[in-house]
């Protein structure tokens, strides 16, 4: 590579080529592009093709905390998140017995606790832990400030003697986040038992 012994030799030029060579390291990627369309996918729980993936990737030059960035600005440019709270277990509540290997209904009740409608086609979705369940997205209604609703999960209690755990939220048609968390907890160690938690 061949440095103009000028640009070297002025402090200036030092520091501009050190924020050229920063900018294009900031560029590359070690990481596979496949693994950063699903990567992209799995953090902004975006329901889009591979093509709308790689579309913001490519344009954030495949840097994966600016694509995310680009993607939240694109869906929601000024819109507030709806807010929700976790108002009590309407079936299977805490120190209840559950056998294993047994199918039940799971139903939590929540509230719009924003002052602002939800919009359409909002959904429950699985985040984390020990999948339990049929479905992973549950659709809800679009709650009025202050209304309440019910939302149930269909789950199969497993047969293992160890802690079962499963973590729930509510996600924004564009793939946005909010509201509490919902954390299933099964103790099968003893006897099995429904615990929510929520934070």
């Amino acid at each position: 590579m061949d440095i103009d012994s000028e640009t070297l030799a002025s402090p200036a030029g030092i520091s501009s080529l050190d924020e050229d060579l920063m900018e294009r390291l900031r560029s590359i990627t070690t990481s596979n592009r496949e693994d950063l369309i699903a990567q992209f996918r799995a953090t902004t729980n975006a329901m889009l093709t591979d093509e709308g993936c790689r579309f913001f990737l490519e344009m954030s030059n495949w840097n994966l905390n600016e694509a995310i960035l680009a993607y939240y600005d694109a869906e929601m440019p000024t819109d507030k998140l709806p807010q929700m709270r976790f108002i009590a277990d309407v079936t299977v509540g805490e120190g209840e017995a559950i056998p294993p290997s047994t199918r039940f209904v799971k139903t939590w009740r929540i509230e719009n606790s924003g002052s602002e409608r939800w919009p359409n086609s909002c959904s429950l979705r699985f985040v984390n832990g020990d999948r339990l369940q049929d479905r992973d997205e549950i659709y809800v209604n679009a709650l009025a400030p202050g209304e309440q609703t019910n939302i149930s999960v269909n789950i199969a209690s497993p047969n293992a003697s160890r802690i079962i755990r499963s973590q729930w939220r509510l996600f924004t048609p564009a793939g946005v986040p909010f509201g509490e968390y919902i954390r299933l907890k099964i103790d099968l160690r003893s006897s099995v038992h429904i615990l929510i938690i929520n934070v």
